[in-house]
């Protein structure tokens, strides 16, 4: 079912000329769907509208309304993935390129289990970032979480 939304959801900002960044189902007691749609070559501080984001739920909803797998009750969430945006899988990662990042990481490097830089480039899974000048180099398994960073002063 899950591949059958992220369809949906990929058709639905297609149109609307956006580009789908994520998807979250979660199923407690109702069915819940979060959909974060982004503008394609998003650049720091760039977003989506709330009425490109209603645009975009209006398109979803109909078509999960005639789908007679979608529970009746659901609750449907359509967003932009934020400033400090998640970053799930290696398409991410591309997307991500010159931004600043943090990574958590499952092991550590050069003595530290979380790295903050401007994410420089990612080549067979081996990220690369600049960290106060100096370059270092982190293997994509070895990240537990990591997201866009912003410095909101």
């Amino acid at each position: 079912m899950k591949t059958k939304v992220r369809g949906w959801a990929e058709e639905a900002c297609e149109v609307h000329g956006l580009d789908l960044y994520d998807i979250e189902m979660v199923a407690r007691g109702k069915w819940i769907l979060r959909v974060f749609a982004d503008r394609a070559g998003v650049e720091m501080g760039e977003g989506i509208s709330v009425g490109q984001c209603a645009d975009v739920s209006r398109y979803i909803e109909a078509i999960l309304d005639a789908d007679d797998q979608v529970p009746e009750r659901y609750v449907l969430e359509v967003s932009s993935p934020g400033i400090e945006r998640p970053i799930k899988n290696l398409e991410h990662v591309e997307k991500s390129l010159g931004q600043d990042v943090e990574l958590v990481l499952r092991e550590p490097v050069n003595g530290k289990d979380k790295v903050i830089g401007r994410l420089e480039a990612h080549d067979e899974g081996l990220l690369t970032l600049e960290v106060s000048g100096e370059e270092v180099k982190v293997p994509w398994e070895d990240v537990a979480r990591a997201q866009w960073t912003f410095d909101f002063s």
